[in-house]
């Protein structure tokens, strides 16, 4: 009990040396004077450099790599200073563009080793360049990170014109890079890729690691006796600075599962038999009797559902009981069979394609190719769609995305939504969070909320809200928190003859159009909530003129953050825009987790909803689960570092024993 407890000191001890770092970040950033004195220096210094020419630009490269060997730091202000002159003017050149004055900001902010809040459609990507530059020019490799592959692929096309301009080489890594790929990216001054590639790259690294040890003194020895070349397997050359991009889906909302490198074989599951009957056993028992719901999507049998999942005939069970493949328990098969049922929903939290079962991320909607549930969920839930039941996944290796981007000496990003996550970044990762300023005035039009009885009520009055808008001129981006939501409002819209987009949850460069299209006149885009991030919605003049584009937010977000970013694509830089929320007494933030805002909407007069106003009240509920959710972090990374120092005690002591 005493080491547990000693634990526990040393986490809280280190969360507020966390915290003492992001306060002294937020000092460095503050200091207005300093970041205004960077800005008007590094325009100085790009007119210096106006017109240069690529030898030119590369010897400025050359001459800042000296300047930091000699004692001086990235976050050096003469070293912003003249990285900011060479940066805007490359920019000039390749893009034909000049960074504003925010974008500048947003950089230096992240040099110094914090979040920039920047709000959608502010230039985030191009504020990436100057921390970028200056931390390459340490010499040790940035990896700059992103929510997925498609957005790393289309960061790396846009920008390295700039940087090999600059004299920096960039690399671009994915899930589908062979090593060789891989090893020549991560040699690259600045390196891009998804923060899931990063982190299973690392995984595999500390794999290979520990092979090459245990041959040390063998084959490798041999071969340098003899002059050869020892190959290593490693892929990346160390942790040394991250840049991530969507910062708080990255380091927050994918914080909740840890990076799992597994290995699989694609071939029907041994135990598929087993997974099958557990699924016709199932689906006879009933909930409150023979098995309750707990929170988590935890399930639990009563007392009289264990002894009916044993009851059966023995003749009939026993070939299920003594199954050659069985890997748990057979009244854990029949757990997950109707934890299947019961916990997880088709077109909610997964989609069928392509006869697999293909996760959909809770937060943007969007669907993950490359993943699957662990411990027989994946195969109950693919015994229950009647597909072929797939082989489960062997884990090699295991780290939390907190520990694991910890590690890096260097750690930033940005992103429009960080508000309400301070103390967590400030806690777990030692970040400050700095608002970056508007460019222009908002001129967003936030309408009263919507508060309807049933979800049937709303889908219907969504429909005449689009077909209002679209006859005014008008484009509409309808933002859903599920598939099934997204395809029974489009089914609403097709009845009425109206021409719309529906996005399927995939993101890559065909949906990246769909959503850049968003702002043509008469356009309508049905999307889940990705399209509230990565890609910019230009507004048409006659779409300006009319009023700009209407975002509808079909159903509040379990986080706030997710339903701002949504409601954050319209009225952009200055321009025209407007967007209203929908709240039905059936939706989920209602009806489960406060279902007395749910019974007030039931007992009010139908005519009368319009006057509730439930918006304070579902927002505090919002912040309840936001402080949940960061619990559930928090427990998960305490939990790690438990085993972690159980495992380290044991490695160092193997037959000592411990009492708890």
């Amino acid at each position: 009990m005493i080491a547990l407890f000693s634990d526990a000191i040393a986490l809280f001890s280190d969360g507020k040396d966390r915290q003492s770092t992001a306060r002294r970040k937020s000092r460095q950033v503050q200091d207005c004077g300093s970041i205004e004195n960077i800005i008007w220096q590094g325009r100085a210094a790009a007119k210096a450099l106006h017109d240069a020419s690529e030898d030119r630009l590369r010897l400025q490269t050359r001459q800042l790599r000296r300047h930091l060997q000699t004692a001086h730091n990235p976050q050096d202000e003469s070293t912003l200073m003249i990285a900011a002159g060479a940066v805007i003017e490359t920019v000039r050149q390749v893009l034909g563009i000049s960074l504003f004055d925010e974008q500048l900001r947003a950089g230096i902010i992240i040099a110094h080793g914090a979040v920039a809040e920047m709000q959608t459609g502010e230039g985030k990507t191009l504020s990436g360049i100057l921390p970028a530059y200056v931390q390459a020019l340490c010499g040790h490799g940035v990896h700059v990170a992103t929510p997925n592959d498609y957005l790393a692929t289309r960061d790396y096309e846009t920008l390295t014109p700039i940087f090999e301009r600059l004299g920096m080489r960039t690399g671009l890594v994915s899930e589908h890079s062979t090593i060789q790929e891989k090893q020549s990216a991560y040699r690259c001054d600045i390196t891009y890729g998804s923060a899931h590639t990063f982190g299973f790259d690392y995984l595999r690294d500390q794999i290979a690691v520990g092979e090459e040890n245990r041959s040390r003194l063998g084959n490798e020895v041999l071969e340098r006796l003899n002059g050869n070349q020892v190959n290593s397997r490693r892929l990346q050359r160390g942790l040394s600075a991250a840049i991530i991009d969507e910062i708080d889906h990255v380091l927050i909302d994918d914080a909740v599962s840890p990076l799992l490198l597994s290995s699989s074989q694609d071939v029907v599951s041994p135990d598929a038999d087993v997974h099958k009957h557990a699924q016709r056993i199932a689906v006879t028992l009933v909930l409150h009797d023979d098995f309750k719901l707990l929170p988590d999507r935890r399930v639990e049998l009563t007392a009289t559902g264990f002894e009916r999942v044993y009851r059966e005939d023995l003749a009939t069970l026993r070939p299920y009981l003594t199954h050659p493949a069985l890997v748990r328990p057979w009244h854990e098969y029949v757990k997950l069979a109707i934890k299947s049922a019961h916990c997880y929903r088709r077109d909610v939290d997964y989609v069928v394609s392509a006869d697999r079962v293909r996760i959909v991320d809770a937060s943007t909607g969007r669907i993950f190719e490359d993943r699957t549930w662990s411990d027989g969920l994946q195969q109950a839930i693919e015994a229950r769609e009647g597909l072929q039941i797939r082989s489960e996944t062997k884990p090699i290796a295991r780290i939390t995305r907190q520990k694991f981007f910890r590690q890096y000496a260097f750690l930033a990003g940005m992103t429009g939504t960080a508000q309400g996550c301070e103390d967590e970044f400030a806690s777990v990762y030692g970040l400050s969070v700095e608002a970056v300023p508007l460019r222009k005035q908002s001129r967003r039009d936030l309408l009263a909320t919507c508060v309807c009885r049933s979800t049937q009520e709303k889908v219907h009055l969504i429909a005449d809200e689009v077909e209002s808008m679209v006859t005014s001129g008008r484009s509409v981006l309808i933002g859903t928190l599920s598939i099934s939501e997204s395809l029974e409002i489009a089914e609403a819209l097709a009845i009425r003859g109206m021409n719309f987009q529906l996005l399927n949850g995939v993101q890559d460069e065909e949906e990246a159009a769909l959503v850049a299209s968003a702002g043509k006149p008469g356009a309508v885009t049905v999307a889940t909530n990705l399209a509230g991030r990565g890609t910019d919605i230009r507004l048409h003049p006659l779409v300006a003129k009319a009023g700009g584009l209407h975002v509808i937010v079909s159903q509040m977000h379990s986080l706030a953050r997710v339903d701002r970013q949504l409601i954050g694509r319209s009225a952009r830089c200055g321009d025209p825009g407007s967007a209203r929320i929908y709240v039905s007494a059936e939706d989920a933030i209602a009806a489960s987790a406060a279902p007395w805002i749910a019974r007030a909407i039931l007992r009010t007069d139908p005519s009368q909803t319009s006057s509730l106003e439930v918006d304070k009240h579902l927002q505090r509920v919002q912040r309840y689960q936001q402080r949940s959710e960061f619990n559930r972090r928090r427990d998960l990374l305490k939990n790690d570092d438990n085993q972690e120092q159980m495992l380290s005690r044991y490695k160092s002591k193997p037959d000592s024993c411990w009492q708890l």
